[in-house]
């Protein structure tokens, strides 16, 4: 009997413990659901330096989606690996949408295909959110070249094959395969020159060491106005704005070719669905502001306004587009 009570006694203290806490904690249970998102400070992770192109078109971004969305947007240059180092810490991270990864489609597409480990799967680790903008860019050549357009770069390169050399600012990178693309459709042998970093090359490139290259039209304008380079065509579908006067490659004879770049922001893959819909709502919201228009037109980025889906797609078929191209012309070891 004694033994009965005693347990008794224990279950009846144990009850009273559950309810007296179940009193404690149900105000502030109660006072606590779910936040909606966002409800604290946006991480947005750079691949690249402050001052790069990545960090100059994201920044403006973070700036005005701070504004819009009323909690801090706060920029992480990670620069390293072409991308690869803030990469692994956006797909380590946790899939909450506060942290999200910002960089040149390169960084997706093409760094998988051209390095030979990496310590993530980018296109299974990281989801697309939305792209930022997609660019174009400019041929030119040295004023010792003698060619006036396109067609004459061809011929030239036809009748010297190998001998005519070209720029870029690193193997792999998007100036390198857009020229290469370049090279194939046109049915030419041009030799690559990889740089470091854009000043060396920029330097041999007015200084004659280097015969052409394609690169961004913003940087190359004012070397072109000034003489100092010649521009034969532009790489985009349509023509540039910042130099209308300029055909497409297209249109000045290689068939079938074009080139863009975009910048775009990804995230964890495990992020929930709603959450990356939320996120890319907001952030086309500022996108298709006039000032953010303006300001990357000033950039030479045309803002590209998409949902996660229809970024998706694009970013599947970039993959898959310089993927083969790196087979195929067995790009992946250095030239």
């Amino acid at each position: 009997m004694l033994k009965h009570a005693a347990i008794g006694s224990g279950i009846s203290m144990w009850c009273t413990l559950i309810a007296l806490c179940c009193v404690y904690f149900a105000p502030a249970l109660a006072q606590t659901p779910t936040q909606p998102y966002p409800s604290k400070p946006i991480r947005v992770i750079i691949g690249f330096t402050a001052g790069s192109n990545s960090d100059s078109l994201a920044r403006p971004l973070a700036r005005k989606l701070s504004e819009a969305i009323g909690q801090q947007v706060i920029i992480d240059n990670r620069p390293g690996a072409s991308g690869n180092i803030a990469m692994e810490l956006v797909a380590r991270a946790a899939p909450d949408g506060y942290t999200i990864f910002s960089g040149p489609g390169s960084s997706i597409t093409t760094n998988p295909h051209m390095q030979e480990k990496m310590a993530i799967d980018v296109m299974r680790d990281l989801v697309p959110v939305a792209p930022m903008g997609q660019f174009s860019a400019v041929l030119v050549v040295h004023p010792s070249m003698p060619v006036k357009s396109v067609a004459d770069l061809v011929a030239l390169a036809k009748k010297k094959p190998g001998v005519i050399s070209f720029g870029s600012p690193g193997h792999g990178t998007g100036f390198h395969l857009g020229t290469e693309l370049f090279r194939v459709r046109a049915g030419i042998q041009i030799t690559h020159v990889p740089y470091a970093s854009n000043s060396p090359m920029l330097a041999d490139m007015i200084g004659g060491r280097i015969d052409m290259m394609i690169f961004s039209i913003i940087v190359m304008a004012p070397h072109v106005k000034a003489g100092k380079l010649r521009a034969l065509a532009t790489t985009g579908k349509t023509r540039s704005e910042v130099m209308p006067d300029l055909p497409t490659v297209a249109e000045a004879g290689v068939r079938d070719y074009e080139y863009t770049g975009f910048h775009g922001l990804f995230a964890p893959a495990a992020t929930p669905r709603e959450v990356v819909e939320k996120l890319n709502s907001m952030i086309v919201k500022v996108l298709a502001t006039p000032e953010m228009r303006d300001y990357y037109a000033t950039q030479n980025v045309e803002v590209l306004l998409m949902n996660p889906a229809e970024f998706a797609v694009k970013v599947r078929r970039d993959h898959d587009t310089w993927g083969k191209l790196i087979r195929d012309e067995g790009l992946k070891s250095a030239n």
